[in-house]
């Protein structure tokens, strides 16, 4: 018995949209990229699953985070529209910086730890142990972190340089040109470590304050101060003599 062509053709067809139709069950095909992250076992949305293809838009629709606090944090430009920044996006802006030896490229790790700290949600990352310090300084102001968690973060920052003026607003260029050429001044986030890398010696340390500098220099002078049971406004404007 010969097999009409036309049969042939159904069969093909039959085959092809079963086998589709049973990847598609079986979650083993899609037509559509996924970017939702993935769930924990405890319903929320996995940090881990953050990647440089998510916008500011999906990351505050999923983890919650406001995307004018990542613009905010990271000194993005106001305009900054949510929906087109990806995370990715940040390599192309910031310069570069060596920590501990190794280059360190501000980009999707660098947020999800800001996530991590922001929503305090936990998440443990193995490439990212310094923040900007503009970074750590919003966290701060913000309240969201303290304790050991606060003093880590204040001694583990640097510097962001931008690779290119144009991502600087008018304001924020302002700003970093006032800063550079005002004289330095004691601030309530101040670390000792800032402190003494101004040009305040040991001796002066100890002579203001009346303590040695302590083995933790990353702890903040206010704290410090506090501490020992002294008004921090008094020792702070000993030191702007």
């Amino acid at each position: 018995m010969k097999i009409k062509s036309i049969h042939i053709l159904l069969a093909i067809i039959i085959i092809i949209g079963g086998g589709i139709f049973l990847a598609s069950e079986l979650d083993l095909y899609n037509t559509t990229k996924v970017r939702t992250p993935k769930k924990t076992v405890e319903g929320l949305y996995d940090i881990i699953d953050i990647r440089g293809s998510h916008n500011l838009e999906e990351i505050e629709k999923y983890f919650k985070l406001p995307a004018s606090s990542v613009i905010e944090a990271f000194g993005l430009r106001p305009d900054t529209i949510p929906e087109f920044f990806q995370l990715k996006d940040m390599k192309e802006i910031f310069k570069p910086v060596e920590l501990e030896g190794e280059e360190y490229i501000v980009e999707t790790d660098t947020v999800k730890v800001f996530t991590s700290l922001y929503m305090k949600i936990p998440y443990v990352s193995d490439e990212t142990f310094y923040l900007p310090e503009k970074t750590v300084n919003y966290l701060v102001e913000n309240d969201k972190i303290s304790g050991e968690e606060k003093e880590y973060w204040q001694g583990h920052t640097f510097k962001m340089e931008y690779l290119d003026s144009k991502y600087l607003t008018a304001s924020e260029f302002t700003r970093m040109v006032v800063e550079e050429t005002e004289e330095f001044a004691v601030k309530g986030n101040t670390t000792i470590q800032e402190l003494l890398d101004s040009g305040i010696t040991e001796e002066k340390f100890e002579e203001v304050t009346g303590f040695k500098v302590p083995d933790k220099t990353s702890v903040s002078l206010r704290d410090f101060i506090i501490e020992k049971g002294f008004e921090f406004g008094e020792v702070k404007d000993k030191f702007a003599e």
